[in-house]
């Protein structure tokens, strides 16, 4: 590159060129066959979601950055960022610049110090309701200013990032670089879940104890009322046949112990009853012999 280029005064290219140049760039990529994720803007605005902007915002209060970091809206606007992929503690991303061959950039991100982490959970778990109010920000005012506070938040401070870029620019805040930046404020826009896996964070951690307990209290209800269904069926089946299902849990449980049947109260007040039947002794005196309903139908007696 000339001279106006590394003292910072590279050509004026416009809006339409850049993209022109990144659709060109971006269909020789894809028929070389290379995987691409894209970063497409839907309007003007970069990020829109709380994740996004907030991202977007905690970068731009940083001295280091807010002079530099400007210089790549313009590019992320104009599709300069081919691919943007988000892995734990990593960011790379391929921008379209000046060269024929698109910029690789990487950016590397420190995982949240684990104290923090720590401390940040605990006040989450009190707060928030669910995954779902997470991820979408709906979550109270409270909280996410401790995500967003300086230092003890969530989000990255310069020290815990590291950047690179294989354009020559001798600045580390290069535009392709502030372009991958704004492109992943984009990118959590659309997958808010990623900002934790680029911060070392396992989000099913991160809000475990709420869904363990949420877990507990949706089996303790389905328990009881199971509970309340059986209980329902057994009068059903009393009223439908006139009898009283007493006792059957504890009947149950004496079966199993002695592998005979216990007979309900109603059952043993339902025992044969006895007849009587005449009878003579030697003296020819009648008297009276109690035999059973066989006895009284045969004849013989009981020894």
């Amino acid at each position: 590159m000339g001279y106006g280029y590394w003292s910072g005064f590279a050509p004026y290219v416009s809006k339409a060129e850049k993209i022109r140049r990144a659709e060109q760039a971006c269909a020789k990529l894809m028929k070389k066959g290379v995987s691409l994720e894209p970063v497409r803007l839907d309007g003007k605005l970069i990020a829109k979601t709380w994740w996004g902007k907030a991202w977007a915002q905690n970068l731009e209060r940083y001295a280091d950055y807010s002079n530099r970091i400007p210089r790549g809206r313009t590019y992320v606007r104009s599709g300069a960022v081919l691919d943007l992929k988000i892995a734990p503690n990593t960011v790379t991303a391929l921008v379209s610049g000046s060269s024929p061959q698109p910029y690789k950039i990487r950016i590397d991100i420190k995982s949240l110090d684990k104290k923090n982490e720590k401390d940040l959970m605990e006040k989450s778990r009190a707060s928030l309701d669910s995954m779902q109010a997470l991820l979408s920000g709906e979550f109270p005012a409270d909280l996410k200013e401790e995500f967003f506070r300086q230092g003890t938040g969530l989000f990255p401070s310069p020290k815990e990032i590291k950047l690179d870029c294989s354009c020559p620019d001798w600045a580390d805040m290069c535009k392709h670089v502030a372009a991958a930046l704004y492109g992943t404020a984009a990118r959590l826009d659309e997958k808010p879940e990623l900002f934790f896996t680029l911060r070392g964070i396992t989000i099913t951690d991160f809000v475990g104890t709420m869904v363990k307990q949420a877990s507990e209290k949706m089996l303790e209800v389905s328990r009881r009322t199971s509970e309340r269904a059986i209980a329902a069926d057994d009068d059903g089946v009393s009223a439908l046949f006139g009898i009283t299902m007493d006792g059957a849990g504890s009947s149950e449980k004496n079966l199993r112990k002695t592998g005979k049947p216990v007979r309900s109260k109603q059952e043993k007040k339902k025992r044969v009853k006895s007849v009587e039947v005449p009878a003579r002794n030697k003296k020819g005196v009648k008297k009276k012999k109690k035999l059973n309903k066989t006895t009284a139908k045969t004849g013989r007696r009981v020894k």
